[in-house]
């Protein structure tokens, strides 16, 4: 259970740095198209892949962040009204549908990148290999997994309520 948790703590510090440095890739490959485009009548055409593809990477990783922060959209009208071990016992089957979903997920990209064909697909201007945004789903997955299973291990310790 500690190895869960320094697990999930370790990628949430990882998820962190990528996050920063996801933001500088998209502010400063907008600012030069921008840049280029208005002041020097020459734009550049990997600015915007640039921008979309660190966009789609930051969202996934802010979206297991916001899993581990336990900050995801959630409607608590009945959760509210519950107590003691009906709640707790509630939360579990919540986070264990999240974790299942998480993983299912996490297979199919799986399958999904190992295709003959994704190995050979380049994005348009930077001529980059596609798998590089596409291991976003994989990777994000593999995260939310880690963070559900340390919060469904915390909710049936009761150290902290999760979710």
């Amino acid at each position: 259970m500690k190895f869960i948790h320094s697990l999930s703590e370790i990628l949430h510090s990882i998820e962190k740095i990528l996050a920063i440095i996801l933001c500088i890739f998209m502010l400063i490959s907008l600012s030069l198209g921008v840049f280029y485009r208005y002041f020097l009548s020459s734009p550049l055409n990997w600015s915007d892949e640039t921008a979309i593809f660190s966009l789609a990477w930051l969202t996934f990783i802010g979206g297991s962040m916001s899993i581990k922060r336990q900050n995801s959209a959630a409607v608590t009208l009945f959760m509210d009204k519950m107590n003691g071990k009906t709640k707790k016992v509630l939360i579990g089957i919540s986070l264990l549908s999240v974790l299942l979903f998480a993983l299912y997920i996490f297979y199919l990209s799986v399958m999904w990148l190992s295709s003959s064909n994704i190995m050979i697909q380049r994005s348009n201007s930077m001529q980059l290999p596609m798998i590089i945004p596409y291991l976003s789903v994989p990777v994000s997955f593999f995260f939310i997994s880690i963070h559900t299973l340390d919060l469904i291990l915390k909710n049936f310790q009761g150290k902290k309520e999760a979710l």
